[in-house]
């Protein structure tokens, strides 16, 4: 009986430690499935009541499979705009860039998928992750992904913040939907994308909503498949002529987002179709 006693205090302390480091093992484990989560990034499932989205009423299309190539193509399509507001003279906009870097599409391209196919129609897909700018201070990028009616939609609520407070960081990463004053980037559709007007959170009207994209996913990466767990089949969308198809894997391939091989067996595959 001393012995079972002993080990009291050393797990009380651990306990403590926990919380003190804001550590989630227990809400993680049956809440909120984490996927390679660590102190930079995560990527995680979220109840659908958690992070509101425009169509309340429908249920979200997952499980949903996309390959990591997929997801890649996916994720290193979006794009946005830098916006400047000086305090002397006029805004303008700076160049459109892709909102992901190298490492974090490969990164979200293996969570993504991990978690998509794990994802309930009631769970979002909710995603936070930080980097260092070039003058050495914590940017964070943070939203959700859904899938509906045969699209993948990103709701993107902070794009490269700069965070300085602990206690900001820790409410985006607690909810990766909790948009900071003063967005400095624009989402910028691309082919098959459009910009959705998101719903505001009806718990606080007057914070800013995040912005939201709508992917047409089969159109952009060539699969034609259904999302798991739709029960019926829609008409599948138009293909593209073969030269804007060896354009687009031509573009995706100077801008690193494929590697060389991945290029060549995808441009083989689209000329074997001749």
């Amino acid at each position: 009986m001393a012995n079972r006693g002993v080990r009291w205090p050393g797990a009380i302390a651990c306990l403590v430690a926990c919380m003190a480091l804001g550590c989630s093992t227990v809400r993680s484990a049956h809440e909120d499935p984490c996927f390679s989560c660590d102190d930079q990034r995560l990527v995680r499932l979220v109840p659908r009541a958690t992070l509101a989205s425009n169509a309340q009423g429908r249920p979200f299309q997952h499980p949903f499979d996309l390959t990591q190539a997929e997801w890649e193509t996916t994720l290193g399509s979006v794009m946005v705009r830098s916006v400047h507001s000086p305090l002397l003279g006029p805004s303008y906009q700076g160049t459109t860039e892709p909102v992901f870097s190298e490492e974090e599409v490969r990164y979200l391209g293996v969570s993504l998928r991990h978690a998509f196919q794990q994802a309930t129609a009631q769970q979002q897909v909710a995603f936070a992750l930080a980097r260092v700018s070039d003058a050495g201070m914590e940017q964070l990028t943070s939203g959700a992904w859904f899938v509906e009616a045969g699209r993948i939609y990103l709701r993107l609520a902070n794009c490269r913040v700069t965070v300085t407070m602990p206690s900001i960081r820790k409410q985006i990463r607690i909810n990766p939907l909790f948009a900071q004053a003063g967005a400095f980037y624009d989402l910028v559709p691309g082919e098959r994308q459009a910009l959705v007007t998101p719903a505001r959170d009806s718990g606080n009207p007057f914070r800013p909503a995040p912005a939201e994209l709508e992917i047409n996913y089969r159109g952009m990466t060539g699969q034609v498949q259904e999302p798991a767990s739709s029960g019926h089949t829609s008409p599948s969308a138009p293909a593209r002529p073969l030269e804007e198809q060896l354009g687009l894997l031509k573009r995706l391939h100077e801008q690193g987002l494929i590697t060389e091989e991945e290029y060549r067996a995808k441009k083989q595959q689209l000329l074997d179709r001749l």
